[in-house]
């Protein structure tokens, strides 16, 4: 009796394709529901075209330029987070001193605001 129900057992785990163990069915990034991608909107108050930097991990990514007195929109993917989701930006204006931001928390999804000032040193920012 104890045979027939290992036997039962052991068929069972090879003929269910439900088995999260045994499938051959891997899941791709469609079947996933964690967004991918980050995005950065950027509103320049400043009189000097802007390139966009983020850092994470230490690495500098160009993100893009922002135009004097415009706002650009940018991205990155979720696979630059820190594994503490913490990134900065750095703005590199055309004329002028660098500024970069302190650290910045957000998960992939999330949208950075961030609004640069004519004084660098004024900017904010924004993670919803």
């Amino acid at each position: 009796m104890l045979v027939v129900r290992i036997v039962f057992a052991c068929s069972m785990l090879v003929l269910t394709p439900a088995c999260g163990l045994l499938s051959s069915r891997h899941p791709t990034s469609s079947d996933s529901a964690v967004p991918t991608k980050v995005l950065v909107e950027v509103e320049s108050h400043n009189w000097s075209d802007i390139t966009v930097y983020l850092l994470a991990g230490g690495l500098p990514q160009r993100l893009g330029m922002v135009s004097a007195l415009s706002s650009a929109t940018f991205d990155f993917p979720s696979q630059r987070l820190t594994t503490s989701g913490g990134v900065r930006l750095r703005a590199l204006p055309v004329a002028g001193k660098p500024f970069t931001t302190e650290t910045i928390l957000v998960y992939p999804g999330q949208v950075i605001t961030w609004t640069l000032e004519n004084h660098l040193d004024a900017s904010s920012f924004s993670v919803y």
